[in-house]
């Protein structure tokens, strides 16, 4: 069953509320805005492959698809996420960008098992001086 009102994406975002102002801005950029169930929580891809919140992220991304008919799944990650320890705990940011690289390449797994038929996007982003920088990440 189709609902009414439906969107093209859901947006999964860490809660870190550093980045809050530069994701809604990138969102925006991304045509996202109004057409996207965004979601944030500690860690963002963190909680697909932690099996305390994994039951609970994939039911989010579930719902969405159900209830709003969405065929994307986008999942932002962060430099210095405190979920992950933060950089003091992940090394030099190259060390880190690869781990969360590499965070994002099992994330993308878990999803595919799940829904083979939904398209993942991966993004990792940082503070910079200009506010937030969001790169995506080709998988």
């Amino acid at each position: 069953m189709r609902m009414s009102h439906t969107c093209r994406a859901i947006v999964v975002h860490c809660m870190d509320f550093r980045f809050a102002k530069g994701l809604a801005q990138y969102v925006a950029d991304q045509g996202l805005a109004g057409d996207a169930d965004i979601v944030g929580w500690a860690g963002a891809g963190k909680a697909f492959l932690d099996p305390a919140s994994q039951d609970f992220a994939l039911q989010q991304v579930e719902l969405s698809h159900k209830l709003h008919g969405m065929t994307e799944v986008h999942v932002i990650n962060h430099i210095d996420c405190g979920a992950y320890g933060g950089s003091k705990t992940l090394g030099a940011y190259d060390q880190e960008h690869a781990f969360q690289v590499e965070e994002l390449q099992k994330v993308k797994v878990v999803l595919a098992e799940r829904f083979p038929h939904l398209t993942f996007v991966a993004y990792l982003a940082r503070l910079a001086e200009a506010g937030v920088s969001v790169e995506k990440v080709n998988l």
